[in-house]
């Protein structure tokens, strides 16, 4: 398909599909903003033996008015070796010049604060860990606005967030075909304020752990963070991790196509059968959809350990 444009200058073409009445998209513009985030941002590699594949890709309602896109994605691994984590955080629209700000403190300082779980304490109870979690990096942000940003509000930093930890095998369970049996049954445990959203994705099918996520729109933010009492607007569940291939995390923007679109819950299915390069995850989210104009963020990790690196195309 040849790429779409009415000014003077060039895209490489994409395959994702085209959904509804779609117009020519016109030259973006670029955020005066210095603290604007990058239009494109992109990540694939191993880590502790998990393939993360992440992008993230700023919304055509920020490109028309030159406004940055307010996602953020950051992952990492627990010292104790015992599971991956996986944040997600949204600015809120509302704050334009400082709520990516705020979103990037905030999953800066919830990996930070992630780093130290442990397995025995997420066996004993995950619920209350992650609420910890979220308390500890919440409190981080307001001690930094107070500390570096004033005369800034918590309403002006507001961002909704998600955060996913996922087990990882025991030094010397894992093998080439998953690991040990009793690593395969462990359940994965989530924890969101907002509207970002968890999926999990097992032979093209999708499943939300969260049950409000799919009893009604994607998108209504009831609380966001920072705020005075994170633990209490925490939503919580666990991630049933059986036979599932991979877990995705989402803003808002790209949960509200996956649960409306047929086309592209297919196209994602088929995109995410395999872990991704950089590339391939941009891509991914190239596709264009009547009435999608939000930012695009997922961050992914594959079940099945990876023996080897996949062949990336130059």
């Amino acid at each position: 398909m040849a790429a779409e444009q009415d000014h003077e200058y060039a895209e490489l073409p994409t395959e994702a599909p085209r959904t509804g009445p779609l117009s020519p998209l016109p030259a973006p513009l670029l955020t005066g903003v210095p603290t604007g985030l990058p239009g494109m941002r992109a990540d694939g590699g191993l880590l502790r033996g998990r393939w993360i594949a992440a992008a993230s890709l700023t919304g055509t309602s920020h490109l028309l008015h030159g406004t940055s896109g307010q996602d953020v994605y950051r992952y990492t691994a627990t010292h104790d070796g015992s599971g991956l984590v996986l944040v997600v955080c949204d600015g809120l629209g509302s704050r334009p010049e400082t709520a990516q700000t705020g979103a990037g403190l905030l999953a800066s300082y919830l990996c930070e604060a992630a780093a130290h779980i442990t397995g025995q304490l997420m066996a004993r109870a995950p619920q209350d860990v992650l609420r910890e979690v979220l308390a500890t990096g919440n409190a981080a942000v307001r001690r930094h606005r107070a500390a570096v940003l004033e005369p800034l509000t918590d309403s002006d930093l507001a961002s909704t967030v998600a955060v996913c930890w996922l087990p990882l095998p025991a030094e010397g369970d894992g093998d080439g075909d998953g690991g040990s049996e009793e690593y395969r049954a462990l359940p994965g445990h989530a924890v969101r304020v907002g509207d970002c959203n968890v999926f999990t994705l097992a032979g093209g099918r999708y499943e939300a752990p969260f049950p409000a996520a799919c009893e009604g729109p994607a998108n209504v933010v009831t609380a966001y963070l920072p705020c005075e009492d994170a633990a209490r607007v925490a939503e919580y569940a666990p991630v049933a991790l059986a036979g599932v291939d991979a877990v995705v995390v989402t803003t808002d923007g790209l949960a509200i196509d996956l649960f409306d679109s047929p086309s592209v819950r297919t196209w994602l299915a088929s995109r995410w059968s395999v872990p991704c390069g950089p590339a391939r995850m941009l891509d991914s989210l190239r596709y264009r959809r009547q009435g999608s104009h939000d930012d695009r963020t997922a961050l992914i990790t594959w079940s099945a350990p990876v023996g080897h690196t996949p062949r990336l195309e130059p």
